[in-house]
């Protein structure tokens, strides 16, 4: 399926119109080889934790580089750790971990079924709203955009933010490795 996806930076008050799901929690870790050619070419390997149930996805590199929509291929796994050990035997590695608390809701607008997900992620503070539309073809799916931005622009959502998650992550990661060292111990009596 063709994900039509924008990421909106929201209040974490934020509450779409839309028919509420349950609230779930993803852990979710990628995998890559260990010269990181997957993420070189664009794609990801993601192996996904949720209430019980594991999905392996593989996502393409954007067909829409505005948004970083992209073509994902997934399947239910039966066993996620017998997936993991798979995975490592053909020659990935985990590459990053994380967890999203998710708020889903179901909406429609101008004939498009909608998925609004209000996200916060383990690793930032921030509350992200993601706007989706599953479609068939790539066409059905950039078409699909402009649908996406009038609805998130009637509920007041404007700042889009295009990067993926694990963008996000490493950006973060390199930014705590690269902070100046401060002072943690305090200094030593003079005599």
């Amino acid at each position: 399926m063709f994900e039509a996806e924008i990421k909106y930076a929201a209040d974490a008050a934020f509450a779409p119109a839309g028919a509420a799901l349950p609230e779930t929690v993803y852990r979710d870790v990628y995998f890559d080889t260990p010269d990181d050619a997957l993420a070189a070419a664009g794609r990801e390997l993601r192996l996904r934790a949720c209430d019980g149930t594991s999905v392996l996805t593989c996502k393409r590199p954007p067909f829409d580089a505005a948004t970083a929509s992209k073509e994902e291929l997934e399947t239910v796994v039966a066993d996620g750790a017998a997936m993991a050990a798979i995975l490592h035997s053909l020659g990935y590695a985990p590459r990053i971990a994380l967890s999203k608390r998710v708020r889903r809701f179901r909406d429609a607008f101008h004939g498009l079924a909608l998925d609004i997900a209000v996200v916060t992620v383990d690793f930032a503070p921030e509350t992200f709203v993601e706007i989706e539309h599953l479609a068939h073809t790539r066409e059905a799916a950039q078409a699909a955009l402009p649908h996406i931005r009038a609805y998130a622009a009637a509920h007041g959502l404007t700042r889009e933010c295009p990067r993926a998650y694990t963008a996000m992550f490493q950006a973060n990661l390199a930014q705590k490795e690269h902070a100046p060292c401060t002072r943690t111990t305090p200094p030593s009596p003079r005599t």
